[in-house]
């Protein structure tokens, strides 16, 4: 379980999932031997990780959906490990209500998504029907969420922003393997990619920084569901006049129980999925919604009951880390 400590060790890489413990150190007032004990202590037992996501480039460029898999549920745990064990598919997670699992997908092109779900996804067991909402615009990131343990200071000390190149180069075969291995391990030193790769630390170092302006990836710092300071997850999609879709969707992005909202292309348009710690707070969100669009209406709501699969990490029941599958979401040809 962790305590004060490790939650602000993990609070802060939240903000700046690669600074050094020195930096840390310094921002949190504990020696950097004491931060790099705790750190590894979490990442041993897979209550806390840094991994690599899609950065906002993929979501311009590429292809992103949610999908939404009815199942029958004698084969719900035959799908779901059929389900983590593809790596378009980012994160898995099991609803309350009809849909069952929700998928995260992304891929290179609408084309390769396409050969995913007519040549995999209907070989996989119990699959009954499917629904995909395509997603147009996305207001916040996963990686954008915060625990909060943290103040204003502190955060603004570790901040460290990447300017935005305009236009940047595809991602590359040695791009690809330099992801794999940040996909398992999103601190590993610079020298241990570079061994694996084939690379110099320095060649390693330059593309990561590279693909991050160019907004090709970037790191995001989880932590184990039990850990999550006793938050449930729940998803509400919304039905929100084009004219207020967007006014809504900077609301959620300021909201900071929301970890991720996101405009799809379907009737219900809007889907926030939230972090609460009483189910009064997902009424308090749709009353401030329908106070900004009048005529917003709920589609529907879910509680995340399991969460198998998440940005490319497989989960043990209890919430914990248990391998990683790396997503794929760049074409290389």
């Amino acid at each position: 379980m962790m305590d004060e400590t490790d939650l602000a060790i993990v609070s802060a890489l939240e903000v700046q999932p690669r600074a050094d413990f020195e930096t840390l150190a310094e921002v949190l007032g504990y020696s950097p031997a004491t931060i790099a004990r705790r750190w590894e202590g979490l990442t041993q037992t897979g209550e806390a990780w840094v991994t690599v996501s899609p950065g906002y480039r993929h979501h311009e460029e590429g292809w992103s959906a949610f999908i939404s898999i009815e199942a029958d549920a004698g084969d719900q745990e035959e799908l779901a490990e059929r389900l983590c064990a593809e790596p378009s598919f980012a994160s898995v997670l099991l609803l309350s209500g009809e849909g069952q699992f929700l998928l995260d997908c992304f891929a290179a092109s609408a084309h390769d998504l396409m050969h995913l779900l007519t040549r995999d996804l209907p070989s996989m067991p119990g699959v009954v029907r499917r629904k995909i909402d395509p997603i147009t615009k996305i207001y916040r990131f996963g990686s954008q969420w915060r625990s909060g343990v943290l103040d204003e200071p502190e955060q603004q000390a570790l901040m460290r922003t990447h300017a935005r190149a305009p236009t940047g180069r595809q991602p590359d075969g040695i791009d690809i393997k330099i992801l794999e291995e940040l996909s398992t391990d999103g601190r590993l030193a610079w020298q241990k990619i570079a061994d694996s790769v084939g690379i110099s630390a320095q060649t390693a170092k330059r593309r990561v920084t590279q693909m991050m302006s160019t907004g090709s990836m970037e790191f995001r710092c989880d932590t184990s569901t039990r850990e999550n300071l006793g938050l449930q997850e729940v998803i509400v999609n919304w039905s929100v006049p084009s004219d207020a879709v967007d006014a809504v969707g900077a609301h959620l992005a300021a909201d900071p129980m929301c970890r991720v909202s996101a405009q799809v292309f379907g009737a219900a348009n809007l889907t926030a999925t939230l972090w609460i710690h009483s189910y009064d707070q997902v009424q308090d969100h749709e009353a401030k919604v329908v106070a900004i669009a009048p005529r917003a209406t709920v589609a529907d709501r879910h509680v995340v009951l399991r969460s198998y699969k998440r940005m490319g990490q497989i989960l043990n029941e209890d919430g914990s880390r248990n391998s990683t599958v790396p997503i794929t979401w760049w074409s290389t040809k």
